[in-house]
This record gives C-alpha cells, sequence and structure tokens, in this order.
C-alpha cells in the first residue's frame, strides 16, 4: 500500500469504465456517499450521490452495489438504493443478489457454520466468540470513565465506536481492545476510523467484490471505499482488467486513486454517469473500410 496516491481518477481510467460493455459500481457507504456521522443510524447518502446512483443504475449494463460492514438489512434500509442494485453486508458475510434474478437474500456460503438450520444465524463456535467478546465490552465500559465509546452488535460481530470519547479515554480503550483481539484470536478484528470491527466470519468486502463481480459478469468496475476495511476490496481490483480503486480521504491504501470526502464521490459519479450516457447512447462504430466502400459504391452509380 502506499500514501502517495495521485488525485481524482485519470480521465481516460473513467473513460475506459464509461465505455466498458458491462459496468459495476460497487460503493461502501458510511464515509462514501454518506457523511460520517456520531450516531450511524442517522446516516443518509448526499442527495447528489442518490441522484447520480439513480442514473447510473437505469443504464443498460450497468450495475450498482453496496459493500459496507453494515448488517444487510440496515444497508438496504439507510441506502436509499434503487431497486436493481446488489448489496453485500457484514463484510461481507450478508449477500442479497435478488436484483439480478439470484436466491433470496442470506448469509454467503463462505465460512457458514454447519451445525445451524438458520444460514443467517451464528453457529455454536460464533455464539461462544460472541458471547466472549461481549463480555470483554462490558469489562473494558465499567473500567474507563467516558461515555463516548459504545458497542454496537451486529448479527456476525461486534462494532466498538471511539468517535466521541476524550483522547485519553480513547486510547486506552484501544489498548483494551488490542487485548481482547490477542485474547480471542478466533475473532478476525480490523482497526478502522475510530471503530474496532470484531467478526466471527473470516470473510473481507474483497469477497464480497468478487462475488459481485462473479455475479454480475461485469467486463469493469469501479470501487470507491474510505476505510482500512475498503483496502481488500482495493486489492482484488488491482487484478481485474478494467478494475479502478478510488480512496475517499486520506490514509496508505492500495487504491490507484484518491478523493477528498463524500462530496467529491457525488461528483465522481455524476460525471461517470454522464459519460456512460453518452457512450451506451452513441452508434455502433462501422467497421474499418465501411465507410470508404460505401462511398466507392456510391461513386459507381453517379
Amino acid at each position: 500500500m502506499s500514501a502517495d496516491v495521485p488525485g481524482p481518477p485519470r480521465a481516460e481510467a473513467l473513460r475506459a469504465l464509461a465505455h466498458a460493455p458491462s459496468l459495476l459500481i460497487a460503493l461502501d457507504f458510511d464515509g462514501v456517499l454518506a457523511p460520517l456521522q456520531d450516531d450511524p443510524a442517522t446516516s443518509a447518502p448526499l442527495p447528489e450521490s442518490a441522484r447520480a446512483v439513480r442514473r447510473l443504475a437505469a443504464l443498460p449494463d450497468t450495475f450498482v452495489g453496496y459493500i459496507s460492514g453494515r448488517p444487510l438489512e440496515v444497508l438496504r434500509e439507510l441506502s436509499q438504493a434503487p431497486a436493481p442494485a446488489v448489496f453485500v453486508g457484514s463484510h461481507g458475510a450478508e449477500e442479497d443478489f435478488s436484483a439480478l434474478g439470484a436466491a433470496d437474500p442470506g448469509t454467503a456460503d463462505r465460512g457458514a457454520g454447519p451445525d445451524t438450520a438458520d444460514p443467517l444465524a451464528p453457529d455454536a463456535g460464533e455464539r461462544r466468540t460472541l458471547a466472549r467478546l461481549d463480555a470483554a465490552f462490558a469489562d473494558i465500559s465499567g473500567d474507563v470513565d467516558d461515555d463516548g465509546f459504545w458497542m454496537e452488535s451486529k448479527p456476525l460481530g461486534r462494532a466498538f465506536h471511539t468517535r466521541d470519547a476524550r483522547p485519553g479515554a480513547a486510547r486506552a480503550v484501544g489498548e483494551r481492545l488490542d487485548e481482547v483481539a490477542a485474547a480471542v484470536p478466533e475473532a478476525r478484528v480490523v482497526r478502522g476510523k475510530d471503530v474496532y470491527e470484531f467478526t466471527t466470519r473470516h470473510v473481507t468486502k474483497g469477497d464480497g467484490l468478487r462475488a459481485m463481480l462473479a455475479r454480475t459478469g461485469a467486463a469493469a468496475a469501479l470501487y470507491v471505499g474510505d476505510d482500512v476495511t475498503d483496502e481488500d476490496a482495493f486489492a482484488v481490483l488491482t487484478g481485474v482488467p478494467g478494475g479502478l480503486g478510488v480512496k475517499v480521504g486520506a490514509g496508505e491504501t492500495a487504491a490507484e486513486a484518491r478523493i477528498g470526502a463524500p462530496s467529491d464521490v457525488a461528483a465522481l459519479l455524476a460525471g461517470l454517469a454522464d459519460a456512460r450516457a453518452r457512450a451506451v447512447a452513441a452508434p455502433q462504430r462501422e467497421p474499418a473500410g465501411a465507410s470508404e466502400a460505401r462511398s466507392t459504391s456510391s461513386g459507381a452509380t453517379e
């Protein structure tokens, strides 16, 4: 990964996406389409981004997908996604490709436990891991005198947020959470922006992007993300012809390009929608020599 990533995507890279035979636009939600909020339940996409996404989803051979750490049900509700959209939630553990005529939404087969009839439910081992995390988080909450951090329960994991905590308290909580990560190695932990994400399924947004590419069959793909958890998806795109990763904000990244904020994402998507609309509306180019042959034929009859 590199911290020295160019600014906005190169014009030729966007032109290639606009003219691709089929295109996947895959997007993280928080910090990308929606500005980060102290209360995640209030998150909403910027109106300009929502309009651009709707325009893209309405174009031929153009797929829009959302890839997020949010649980699938929450992601569908908050994203205000257009009807044809597809979804990957819980960092790759949950999928909804029903817009493609696929099976009903559910948990991805990757890592699903064999001892549960409900594929959305954690298996016995995962339940034990979640109980250990809950107990550890309860201990931390009792020891640290600050109400600016809180735990978000997810079906297959826990997220511990420190965005509102005092700097000293946030550091203390971070040290304790590092201890939890070492003590519960069966849980995968990703340290993001003011959040520790613990998951019981060892899957990533990269796995989700691979599934999305396979299900849509897209010839080219754009992925836009802002956090450490998005790096797995950026890494996938490095091996995809016609793949472009765009990082939102600062930080080391494997993405090819960088932009500053969700408002820049809105401008990027609007510009891509304009370019792709022109590309799919343009008449097919004639085979080489066809114009000359037609002119010759026309001249012979005069």
